[in-house]
């Protein structure tokens, strides 16, 4: 079996890189090219027999097995192309080794394409790694496209599922991670490289003071429904989410990867957050937003937090939830409009829907211009193990789950679900057709929308 494209991702649910997966590969079938969607957990097979012209993943720093199948690929011989999950980074050396690298610990790019979300940031990965110059290009953020073409379910059916339809009433919290903070956590290693003791002190007191501050506002406001959103990446337990002791209150709906973001914003009247990405996407949709930062937004951070009011205690946030609903704005929300148009084109580039179309064009560009492949003819012994390893964790993980180390992996197959994929993918598609009609776009305009 032969493909013009192979994608590999953790999961099948719409999470934030099944989205821009889906996005990219549609568009390359929309454009008459073979794609095939697969998970990353059983990657070493499908490079294998698929022998695709094209390996693409989102997000090869995201964890070791991501890394390892682009390795693997290019042993193939295979040309590879990658997005960036987390696209919005400083200069911070600190900082910047980790987005670009994440667990490259090779500090090779292997990919022939790797795509960032802005001129930014790109520049600052050329200024920092100048022979990278030509590897890495700009397409947008892929995952921001999903907000200009996915059509959300409505309100009533949303909460009807979770029987909380009798409430009018709903505020968002998109929830931090205070799990690195620890050093329970595999993550503090590297958070603690960037954040010294008096810095991880100060955020986990705005941890428990987000709690407290929350907690009060939703015991006196049971009249709302708050929807916590807790961040797909959350390893610990709730509390690391801040929001300890809320799963007891009526008024409140907790979510972590039963519905994409898009859904959980599109149903709230506006958007808080401690640190998150959301609240740009939140703008998006033309949301409202602001910050819940105890002890202050003075700390180190990308720098979308500019775009929203901050309302540092009780009694102020309160005063804000008052004057949203009874005159339909968050005070000193209206006041940062410039701000938050500076920081989209900053951090994203384009807010037109057509991000996904900039980075399948570099992908198809690299299908037509095969050339010849340059197989390796050795493999190191760790790789042969990892692939081995592999093969035999999936294979026989659906048989033998009750023990610990086939666990895992049957845990990974059953959130890969091929019938739950396709009729994502059938979704979009639909979408995706819709949005470029609706734009007045046919096949050879939209081939001319590039990356730069």
């Amino acid at each position: 079996m032969e493909i013009d494209c192979l994608n590999l991702e953790w999961v099948s649910y719409p999470s934030r890189d099944r989205i821009m997966a889906t996005l990219v590969s549609n568009y390359i079938r929309y454009m008459g090219y073979s794609v095939l969607e697969k998970s990353i957990f059983n990657g070493y097979y499908y490079l294998t027999i698929t022998n695709p012209k094209v390996f693409f993943i989102t997000n090869v720093g995201g964890a070791d097995i991501n890394f390892k199948l682009v390795k693997y690929a290019k042993l193939l011989g295979l040309k590879c192309a990658s997005l960036i999950s987390e696209g919005i980074f400083t200069e911070d050396d600190k900082h910047l080794e980790e987005f670009i690298w994440g667990w490259n610990t090779d500090k090779t790019l292997y990919e022939d394409i790797h795509m960032q979300w802005s001129e930014r940031t790109r520049d600052i990965t050329i200024m920092k790694y100048p022979i990278l110059k030509g590897k890495v290009k700009v397409s947008g953020g892929v995952g921001f496209d999903y907000y200009k073409i996915n059509v959300s379910e409505d309100k009533k059916t949303f909460l009807k599922k979770y029987r909380k339809d009798n409430y009018e009433k709903i505020i968002g919290v998109g929830c931090w991670d205070f799990g690195v903070l620890y050093s329970k956590d595999h993550r503090f290693s590297t958070f603690s490289k960037i954040y010294n003791e008096k810095e991880i002190a100060r955020l986990k007191y705005d941890q428990k003071s987000f709690n407290r501050v929350l907690k009060n506002i939703v015991k006196d406001n049971p009249h709302i429904l708050f929807l916590l959103k807790e961040h797909p990446g959350r390893i610990g337990d709730i509390s690391d989410s801040a929001i300890d002791g809320l799963v007891n209150f009526q008024n409140t709906l907790i979510l972590k990867n039963e519905e994409n973001i898009k859904d959980c914003i599109t149903v709230c009247d506006f958007w808080m957050v401690y640190e998150s990405t959301t609240a740009m996407e939140a703008w998006l949709l033309n949301k409202q937003t602001c910050l819940l930062n105890p002890s202050g937004t003075d700390f180190k951070r990308a720098n979308v937090y500019k775009g929203s009011p901050n309302y540092s205690d009780e009694q102020s946030l309160q005063s804000a939830i008052d004057m949203f609903y009874s005159n339909g704005y968050l005070p000193g929300f209206n006041e940062l409009y410039n701000e938050r148009k500076r920081i989209i084109k900053e951090n994203i580039q384009w807010d037109d829907g057509l991000n996904h179309v900039r980075a399948g064009n570099e992908i198809i560009d690299l299908i037509i211009n095969e050339g010849i492949p340059k197989k390796q003819n050795h493999f190191n012994n760790f790789l042969k193990k990892d692939i081995i390893k592999q093969i035999i964790l999936w294979n026989l993980s659906p048989y033998l789950c009750s023990f610990k180390k086939f666990e895992t992996y049957a845990e990974r197959r059953r959130a890969f679900n091929q019938r739950q994929l396709k009729e994502f993918q059938t979704k979009c598609m639909k979408e995706q057709i819709t949005f470029y009609e609706k734009n007045g776009l046919i096949k050879e305009d939209l081939r001319i929308i590039r990356c730069i």
